[in-house]
């Protein structure tokens, strides 16, 4: 039996929790064990507890050794936004092997300290100064515990217009949504967005609904699943869990052929160059025109994403890497 103590930093509800949340659940339980270590309670942390034994240090893992006495793992696997070293890290290797996947665009960190390193997707790879110095495993999604129950009527949604949608996002390039929303010239289109920002103009309610609260992730997907097309603009992704997100629901995604996106999202939508709006606003046309080619692009996403992303196949290869790191001592 392997035991590993996986620390995704705090549990709050983010790409990079739910990714490891759903690979680690589905390590083979005969030769796994996997305990968690977090830096604090978070939207997640009810999921987390359901499945593992769960302790709680707090911000940057002050205690992480006491903690490693005490539960004694094989390997500590960090999660860690990558681009430089983390004391907890360097502290942590020195009693016991430790891992990473590393969250973020940029070269991974603790080099010197770590046994292995994880990324996330293939563009990420192409960051690193050797590319021995990771290997890539892309994100998982689980829907599998997601129900899809709740409609456009439920959202205030038009039944009879095709719905454009996003989500909010902290990067500059979402605000091109609007800019499309605004500019948009066909009355049989409805643009929908859930975000946090509060938009200080509204260009008539019976063309964009903006919905500010939380979604759970039961409304989160069938809002997903109210889609005709997902119109994301973004920049600068390691990877993107909302495109799995909309590829579960087979629904064709736009956004900027930047970063990871291109491999990401591959065949399953269609790319602008960064910043081109107007292209964006072409292809969104070309979209709206052609239900058999939203049909087409949407099969082709949800079809990658259960053969890529299944969370089954992502935790085979995180079973080989901890298997390889623990064979080569």
């Amino acid at each position: 039996m392997i035991h590993i103590l996986l620390c995704p930093h705090v549990l709050d509800y983010g790409g990079a929790q739910l990714g490891v949340l759903h690979w680690a659940k589905h390590l083979d339980k005969s030769r796994f064990k996997v305990t968690i270590l977090a830096m604090g309670k978070g939207g997640l942390s009810s999921q987390f507890e359901s499945v593992f034994s769960v302790f709680y240090d707090d911000i940057d893992y002050p205690n992480i050794l006491e903690f490693i006495k005490k539960i004694k793992p094989d390997i500590l696997h960090a999660c860690p936004p990558g681009g430089k070293s983390i004391e907890y890290i360097t502290k942590a290797a020195g009693l016991v092997p430790v891992t990473q996947t590393s969250m973020c665009p940029r070269v991974v960190g603790n080099k010197g300290d770590v046994s292995g390193s994880v990324v996330i997707s293939e563009y990420v790879l192409s960051l690193q100064e050797d590319v021995e110095d990771a290997v890539c495993i892309d994100l998982p999604l689980d829907v599998s515990g997601y129900e899809i129950k709740y409609t456009k009527e439920y959202f205030g949604l038009p039944e009879n217009k095709l719905i454009i949608g996003s989500l909010g996002n902290e990067r500059k390039e979402n605000a091109h949504f609007m800019k499309i929303a605004r500019n948009f010239k066909n009355k049989d289109v409805h643009f929908a967005i859930k975000t946090n920002e509060k938009f200080k103009y509204f260009f008539g309610r019976d063309k964009i609904t903006v919905i500010n609260r939380y979604l759970d992730e039961d409304e989160k997907l069938s809002f997903f699943n109210c889609l005709d097309v997902f119109l994301y603009p973004t920049s600068n992704e390691a990877y993107g869990l909302v495109f799995l997100e909309a590829m579960s629901q087979k629904v064709p995604i736009i956004s900027y052929e930047d970063t990871a996106m291109p491999e990401v999202i591959s065949k399953g939508g269609v790319l602008a160059p960064l910043n081109d709006i107007n292209r964006l606003m072409l292809i969104l046309e070309d979209l709206v025109k052609s239900k058999d080619k939203r049909k087409r692009l949407g099969q082709f996403g949800y079809d990658l994403f259960r053969n890529r992303n299944s969370p089954e196949v992502i935790a085979k290869k995180y079973e080989t890497f901890f298997n390889n790191i623990l064979r080569k001592g």
